[in-house]
């Protein structure tokens, strides 16, 4: 029988790609989901940040099946944001971006915090993201916290998607000019910008595209690395050392030298390419013998779903995680939202 006064918990991670909404009930099965283009701020403005967000809230409220908890406001919203970094990204992101009426009660943290949740169900543990940027949290048994990374493209996101790119792009530049070892990249740029000379893709590069749109280009590489490309595969692998690197300053600066740590990644890096993953539990693990991985996380809106949970006291064993990863699938594939994930 459903409870009288059934709780609903709302969940959203996004960033410079895409805005995740998830709904669950205490039951720990997710009832709704939506999607929308990306919600951060420095990326795409605060009104279409505001307009994505309240998007991916409303295509989820209106996935759920049951009319009554359709119209019923959930207990509480965890909002995982991309570019939440000072106290005026978060004044900006609370009082513009989301909807005060998305849910009773509201938490907004940076993105990295719903992965970590995700990670780790809130324990001590360490997460590295990596998307169109970069960033690593982690958190010890003291409850210390510290974030390595998350500088942004300028002058930082080492190891993301974008850094990627950006590096492949100016070796492939070298290899042209006759500055660098030719690469199979050269051509396969030109490929994918429809052009007859490599350096026509110069005024594209500098006038047509963002920086989202240069992150995407990493998929290039990772193809070029497949087809054993010896520069695609170094961009690849001191990517993987960038972001072991942020793990380790992470684990170096809050934990105790022979602590075991729980380390997970998340992020379209570690998905696009497993190799990202193999090279950096092998650069982790050689400087952090006691680390203990777990599998790269899908879906981390639930980390915010999890978080949701325990801010109503209601605890989140490892079968309640599997069921609402389980049913987030299911109202996924019921969505057509796969092409999503």
């Amino acid at each position: 029988m459903r409870r009288l006064q059934e709780k609903l918990i709302l969940g959203v991670d996004g960033g410079a790609t895409k805005t995740i909404c998830a709904i669950a009930n205490e039951d720990f099965r997710v009832i709704g989901v939506g999607a929308a283009g990306p919600c951060n701020y420095n990326v795409v403005g605060i009104k279409d940040a505001h307009r994505n967000v309240e998007m991916a809230i409303q295509q989820a409220y209106l996935s759920i099946e049951d009319e009554k908890l359709r119209n019923k406001t959930a207990e509480i919203g965890c909002f995982g944001i991309g570019g939440l970094t000072t106290q005026h990204d978060y004044e900006i992101i609370s009082n513009q971006i989301i909807p005060y009426e998305s849910a009773k009660n509201r938490v907004i943290v940076n993105d990295v915090i719903v992965a970590f949740y995700a990670v780790t169900n809130g324990e001590p543990g360490i997460v590295v993201v990596a998307g169109t940027g970069s960033i690593a949290y982690g958190v010890n048994s003291k409850n210390e916290s510290m974030i390595s990374g998350g500088w942004g493209w300028l002058i930082g996101d080492e190891g993301s998607a974008f850094y990627i790119a950006k590096q492949a792009l100016a070796l492939a530049a070298k290899a042209y000019d006759g500055r660098g070892r030719k690469t199979a990249l050269t051509n396969m740029f030109k490929e994918e910008f429809k052009v007859e000379d490599f350096k026509d893709i110069v005024p594209k590069i500098y006038h047509e595209v963002t920086s989202a749109n240069i992150a995407s280009l990493s998929k290039v590489v990772f193809s070029a690395a497949k087809k054993g490309d010896k520069i695609a595969i170094k961009i690849l692998k001191e990517a993987s050392e960038e972001l072991g690197r942020a793990a380790v300053a992470i684990a170096r600066k809050i934990f105790t030298k022979n602590e075991r740590i729980t380390v997970g990644v998340s992020g379209g890096v570690f998905r696009a390419e497993p190799i990202i993953w193999t090279y950096f539990k092998e650069y982790v693990s050689k400087r952090l013998p006691n680390a203990a991985f777990t599998p790269p996380v899908k879906y981390p809106v639930i980390g915010a779903l999890i978080m949701g949970y325990k801010n109503l006291k209601i605890e989140v064993k490892d079968e309640n995680k599997a069921a609402l990863i389980q049913s987030l699938e299911d109202n996924i594939r019921r969505h057509s939202l796969t092409f999503l994930f």
